[in-house]
């Protein structure tokens, strides 16, 4: 499967302009948290240097020099050890982490010295003075000497080396068209059912294969000498015997066939009166039969129905693999909106931190004017439980980087690496303008689920016409031609074959007719079949409603998205407006406890209100896009085009003319 991929710009999809909720210019109305701008006042990306500058324990985990990885991560006590199959990162240093698994293969491995408990101590310590994790011995393994896995050495490689966690991150910039594109092209799901349609094609072929001339053929040698015990016609002696031919199935169901036999007979003793040309003779003849149906298993539609339910399970395969696009660009863009978010709520918490300490040290400030300790412990308080919401803020927005990349499954973008992904893409707060009939109209023709529902009624169709030619009787009609040739030589034996008087031709006619006595079998078989063909009706209209029903909740949940975007930003600027208030009387008011605690609480709501706001703006763009993919025009809304059918059928319908176009590469 192949892909086109054009810039994505949805204004086809966007009929009125924007009405005005512009997020820089509704941020920059207000003084927020302290006089710091509004995280959505900017596109959405942190500078470098700002973003080390608050990192949660990125000193900690460079080691000596300042290379990544030369140390385990290290915070606030908890320690990552390394992995059991490495000497350890403090093996350098003298101590041991974790004691290495040396199996026979690898000889070359040493083990660190055990650590030992200091005098007096009962427990063991490295060199440095930390605790020291003492290994247990490793129990006896059987399989230890025994290579694990495959042979082939692809099947070997698969797997994944150690990842890092929490070490430096470098920042990727990437647009939610690019990552689209990434995924496109590398994800895993994607790749798994491309194969499917393929697999499926070999399965017509298969099916077509049924109709393909077969060339058969035998050789049968053999010598007699039976004794002579009673009067009669005994011929002992040497014969061979051979055949070959051609045989056919058409789609009428009738079975050609044509055959040529040579036989030669050496007889050296017989009783009876045995003619000298067949002493030492060779016998041929041309044979042609054909043999047809009549009622069971006559016409193309029957003949042929393997092909066109191979047809019809090709057509579910593409439409299959079409969801999974759908599916995986869905979730592609889910998660990018989810870093969007992830990282917009960092910069919210950075600069309530940031607003929380400059409080906090205005409150050191005039603790010898009109700030008490009850005023210095609850900033000092709001501060730290600040701090805990930004540290769980960044574990989020690492998160949901992986996620992403764990979707894009792009070797620039590896899951292994600390790299930090930052979307440069904003959401958008655009009305958009529909219709809910053209909406349930285009979702009824365009969805996968629809399609492969209707293809099933059609491949329940086709067994239902078979179950119904089954109950027929069976009734063959045989016809068959054949010369003949007889001489010495097996050139005049051939040559006889032909006589200008058409002599020596047989011909023989048959038919031959079967009905079992009640005939309960099939007629049971084609009941199961109309009732299956009614089940495949029946599962069409359902799937029908849940389309409707579908498309209505997507509908409901833009329109809801998009009115409560205009309600958040109303809150946002109360908000704004509320702090700016609190800082201007600040300069005339005496910093009590009490007046501390409603700053306080107006940046925490502020904030909470900027929270808000960009969570109902991601809301309203995943509806947008889960719209689309309930009527199932995602990818033409994001200029994504599949590459045709590799098959194709003229009219696509039960008993039509087969087309097969070559494999597509």
């Amino acid at each position: 499967m192949s892909y086109r991929l054009s810039r994505r710009r949805r204004t086809s999809a966007i009929r009125t302009s924007a009405i005005g909720l512009s997020l820089t210019g509704a941020v920059l109305t207000a003084a927020m948290l302290g006089g710091c701008a509004s995280p959505l006042s900017n596109p959405l990306s942190l500078g470098a240097n700002h973003y080390a500058d608050t990192l949660i324990a990125r000193s900690l985990a460079t080691g000596p020099g300042g290379t990544v990885g030369a140390m385990p991560t290290l915070t606030g006590g908890v320690t990552e050890y390394a992995r059991v199959d490495s000497p350890g990162p403090l093996a350098q240093a003298g101590g041991a982490a974790v004691m290495p698994a040396v199996t026979p293969m690898d000889t070359t491995a040493t083990q660190p010295a055990i650590p030992v408990a200091p005098a007096g101590s009962s427990t063991p310590q490295n060199p440095d003075g930390t605790t020291a994790v003492v290994p247990m011995p490793l129990p006896n393994d059987p399989l230890a000497s025994q290579p694990l896995g495959s042979s082939n050495a692809q099947v070997d490689q698969v797997g994944l080396a150690a990842a890092a966690l929490n070490q430096p991150e470098t920042q990727f910039n990437l647009s939610l068209q690019d990552a689209i594109a990434r995924a496109m092209h590398n994800n895993l799901d994607i790749r798994v059912d491309s194969f499917n349609p393929g697999i499926k094609e070999t399965q017509i072929i298969q099916a077509e294969a049924a109709f393909d001339p077969v060339l058969f053929g035998q050789s049968n040698w053999s010598s007699t000498d039976e004794p002579l015990i009673s009067q009669g016609f005994v011929l002992n002696g040497q014969s061979w015997q051979n055949q070959v031919g051609i045989r056919r199935l058409l789609p009428s169901g009738a079975t050609v066939q044509a055959a040529a036999n040579v036989n030669y007979l050496d007889i050296y003793n017989g009783f009876g009166n045995v003619a000298p040309t067949l002493k030492h003779s060779y016998t041929t003849n041309l044979a042609l039969q054909i043999t047809q149906p009549l009622f069971r298993g006559f016409g193309a539609n029957v003949n042929l129905a393997n092909v066109y339910l191979a047809q019809r399970d090709r057509k579910i395969a593409l439409s299959t693999f079409k969801r999974t696009v759908i599916t995986n660009v869905a979730n592609v863009e889910e998660a990018y909106h989810n870093l969007v978010l992830a990282r917009t709520l960092v910069e919210i918490q950075q600069q309530l931190l940031t607003a929380s300490e400059q409080t906090a040290g205005r409150v050191r400030a005039r603790i010898d004017i009109d700030a008490d300790a009850i005023a210095v412990s609850e900033s000092v308080a709001a501060v730290e439980a600040r701090r805990a919401e930004l540290i769980r803020a960044f574990a989020q927005l690492r998160s949901q980087s992986d996620r992403l990349k764990a979707l894009l499954n792009d070797p620039e973008l590896n899951i292994r690496d600390n790299m930090l992904i930052n979307p440069t893409d904003r959401p958008t707060a655009e009305p958009i303008m529909f219709s809910t009939a053209d909406a349930i109209v285009t979702a009824l023709q365009q969805r996968t689920e629809i399609q492969e529902a209707r293809l099933q009624v059609e491949r329940a169709d086709i067994i239902v016409q078979v179950s119904k030619n089954d109950l027929l009787p069976k009734v063959d009609l045989t016809a068959s031609v054949q010369t003949n040739g007889l001489d010495n030589s097996l050139d005049q034996a051939f040559t006889s074959q032909f006589n200008p008087f058409g002599n020596f031709l047989d011909f023989r006619a048959g038919i031959k007719v079967e009905f079992p006595l009640g005939n309960r079998q099939s007629e049971a078989e084609h009941r199961q079949r109309q009732l299956e063909r009614q089940q495949a009706i029946t599962a069409l209209v359902k799937a029908a409603q849940q389309v409707v029903l579908d498309v209505k909740l997507q509908l409901r949940d833009m329109l809801s998205s998009y009115q409560e975007i205009q309600a958040r930003e109303r809150a946002r600027v109360s908000a704004a407006q509320e702090l700016q208030a609190i800082t201007q009387k600040e300069q005339i008011v005496a910093l009590t406890p009490e007046f501390l605690q409603l700053k306080l609480d107006s940046q925490s709501r502020l904030a909470q209100a900027e929270q808000n706001l960009i969570q109902a703006m991601v809301n309203y763009n995943l509806a947008i896009m889960r719209l689309e993919q309930a009527k199932g025009t995602l990818l033409e809304f994001d200029r994504i085009s599949l590459s045709p059918a590799p098959i194709t059928q003229a009219g696509g319908d039960f008993g039509a003319k087969i087309e097969r176009c070559p494999l597509d590469a």
